[in-house]
């Protein structure tokens, strides 16, 4: 039983070192790389709430996972906004570019 134990221990300690990383990294509004560290930490902790037996333990691991699945989605959902908003600004202000040239003409 203390194997098992120790198995787990050095997932856990990964998880929690990645997961603090991505709370820092989107802090500092670091989302891309925020994202990265959420979705390596979430898969760190399944694999821990794979090998834990505890029910009380994992049902506080479902919800941690459960937190940071959330952040993650609400990041991912961020970035793709800013990337269909990216892409319509330069068509948007090309086009007012060649209209506020041909006024002037």
């Amino acid at each position: 039983m203390a194997k098992s134990g120790l198995g787990q221990e050095p997932q856990s300690t990964a998880a929690a070192t990645v997961l603090k990383r991505a709370v820092e990294l989107d802090s500092e509004s670091r989302y891309p790389q925020a994202l990265v560290c959420y979705q390596e930490g979430i898969d760190l902790l399944l694999q821990v709430l794979k090998g834990t037996k505890d029910n009380t333990k994992r049902c506080n691991l479902r919800e941690k996972i459960s937190k940071y699945m959330d952040r993650a989605e609400n990041i991912k959902k961020y970035l793709e906004q800013e990337k269909e908003e990216a892409k319509e600004i330069p068509g948007i202000s090309l086009r007012f570019c060649c209209e506020s040239k041909h006024l002037r003409s």
